[in-house]
Formats: structure tokens, C-alpha cells, sequence
């Protein structure tokens, strides 16, 4: 079975995300083929909202990028790019209060490895999911 995975994105990250289907990542990972990744960024209030979940189908290393994508990944001290396979919004999207990644601290959200369940218990909390 695949692991599961909460990362933030930025709100400038977002409108890429699901135009690209893919994400530059800084942080390492035992990331694989159908990895499980909640998309998390905080609100206009402050407060952190999953805004969906995407389904991994690879990593691209630097050495494998563009030239223009190595020299925004030096900029941004990322080392490579996720492309996926299957992205979903969750619409509304769902804060991070009413589920079980409540009473993890906020700080460490980024790269946290989750369980199936926590994974299944949110995912299925959505009340409607766009799919691409």
C-alpha cells in the first residue's frame, strides 16, 4: 500500500498545481509511484484549510528538468518537480480543525506522514470533489 503525505502549498503555488498537474517540492520524502498527498494552505483567516488530494505518478529530479525549471528550483531551493496523476479539489475545502490532523502542530504539517485511516476519514469528509 502507497504512503500518504500532508504538504503545504502557497496560495501563488495553487493556480499551477491544478493547471499543471505538478508541484516543484524542496521537501525529501520516501515519496512513490501512487503516493497519497493532502494539499493544505492556510486561509484568508489565518487558519489551514486542505484544499484537496493528489495522487503521485513521479518525481522528476533536478537533473532531469528544464534549464528554466533547475534555475527556479535553485532560486526557490526546491531539488525537483511532482507531476500527478489524479488531482481532486475539495470544494468547500475542509479546515484542518474538523479532522483528525486537529491536534497535530500546524508547524509540522508540511511533509507529515499520515495513517490510511486519517487519509480516508478526510478524504471522505468532503462534501464534493472536482477531479482532474
Amino acid at each position: 500500500m502507497s504512503s500518504a503525505y500532508v504538504l503545504r502549498i502557497k496560495d501563488e503555488q495553487e493556480h499551477l498545481l491544478y493547471a499543471r498537474q505538478s508541484l516543484y517540492v524542496g521537501i525529501r520524502r520516501n515519496w512513490s509511484v501512487g503516493s497519497k498527498i493532502l494539499l493544505v494552505k492556510k486561509s484568508a483567516k489565518g487558519d489551514y484549510i486542505i484544499i484537496g488530494l493528489a495522487t503521485l505518478e513521479k518525481v522528476v529530479e533536478l537533473d532531469a528538468l528544464s534549464k528554466a525549471e533547475k534555475k527556479l528550483c535553485a532560486e526557490n531551493n526546491w531539488y525537483g518537480k511532482m507531476v500527478f496523476v489524479i488531482l481532486e479539489r475539495f470544494l468547500p475545502a475542509i479546515p484542518i480543525a474538523k479532522t483528525p490532523l486537529a491536534e497535530k502542530p500546524h508547524a509540522l504539517l508540511h511533509g507529515l506522514v499520515i495513517t490510511r485511516d486519517e487519509l480516508s476519514t478526510i478524504a471522505n469528509s468532503a462534501e464534493s470533489k472536482i477531479i482532474t
